[in-house]
């Protein structure tokens, strides 16, 4: 009988010692919780009394402790943010970023640091090539930034001055010259720009639009199958592309271009609109009516109770 006693005992000790362990990594998780909301509240308290360098020396010392304790870490980077010490507050930011991608407050204060270094990149770019192509190409962005248009066009143009084999600010010109509707301008920096460096998409997709507002078709066909040749996904380039053809009466070589536009880009309407045309021109007529079926409904989906019988532009132009 002392023996089933003894047996039984045996037997609680390991439920016991479970018991026991259990108790302790409850009241250590407690004790690391009261350390986290102590550091927390103390660190925070020193920042918002301006006391950035305490605020970093108390975030600094618990986090040698519990690296991964987001909320403390953000603390330590914004008192280096308000320290001026940019390069540690973003390298804290990242560490929380890294455990936490969506971490709203990591983000703003990461916005910030980089409008800051931003800013003070280029005062020293101005301090040190005040006249510099890069120093025109900024000032002509800022102006189009703020809709001054002539004024951009103004310091894009002292960049290309300074530095003619510049195709970013060719490009910057004749972008700017076809949202005016000046095309022969634009035609002319695209160009300039083509002849600087190896043809690019942008090039030949801006050449291949201008051409078509120009209703140039032949040419804005040459040149918008080299942009679909260089980015043969693009929506626009195909849609573009097929567009010109519809307007050159190429029916059959218009309807697979816009169907590979669609294939990209489900919701665009103008390809609807012109393959529904298309295909009635060309006597297919059930493929006609599914297009402009399509069409309804995407119109009907935007603004309820829309005509079933509305159309869309009767001459679209490339999409943009």
């Amino acid at each position: 009988m002392k023996m089933l006693r003894d047996t039984s005992r045996s037997a609680a000790f390991p439920s016991l010692l479970c018991i026991f362990c259990f108790l302790l990594l409850v009241a250590t998780a407690g004790g690391q919780t009261c350390g986290q909301s102590l550091a927390l509240t103390e660190s925070t308290k020193a920042f918002y009394r301006g006391d950035y360098s305490r605020a970093a020396e108390l975030a600094e010392k618990h986090l040698r402790a519990y690296p991964k304790d987001v909320p403390v870490r953000l603390i330590l980077a914004r008192a280096e943010l308000a320290q001026g010490k940019f390069q540690r507050a973003f390298e804290g930011l990242q560490k929380v970023l890294a455990s936490d991608p969506k971490n709203i407050d990591a983000l703003y204060y990461l916005s910030l640091i980089a409008r800051e270094l931003s800013h003070r990149e280029y005062e020293r770019l101005f301090s040190i090539a005040p006249d510099s192509d890069r120093v025109h190409q900024l000032l002509g962005q800022a102006a189009l930034a703020a809709e001054n248009k002539n004024e951009a066009e103004e310091e894009f143009q002292k960049a290309l001055k300074a530095n003619p084999r510049s195709i970013e600010v060719a490009m910057e010109l004749a972008e700017l010259k076809r949202s005016q509707s000046k095309f022969d301008e634009a035609i002319d920096y695209y160009t300039q720009a083509g002849q600087i460096g190896p043809l690019s998409y942008e090039i030949a997709y801006g050449l291949g639009a201008c051409y078509t507002y120009k209703q140039e078709y032949p040419r804005a066909i040459e040149w918008l199958r080299k942009a679909v040749d260089l980015a043969p996904d693009s929506a626009a380039g195909r849609f573009a592309l097929g567009n010109a053809l519809f307007q050159n009466g190429q029916l059959e070589a218009a309807v697979p271009e816009l169907n590979a536009s669609l294939q990209f880009e489900p919701r665009m309407k103008q390809a609807y609109f012109l393959l529904g045309r298309a295909y009635s021109k060309l006597g297919r007529q059930d493929e006609a009516k599914a297009a402009l079926k399509k069409l309804d409904e995407l119109n009907r989906a935007e603004i309820p109770g829309q005509d079933k019988n509305s159309a869309g532009d009767t001459n679209p132009k490339p999409y943009k």
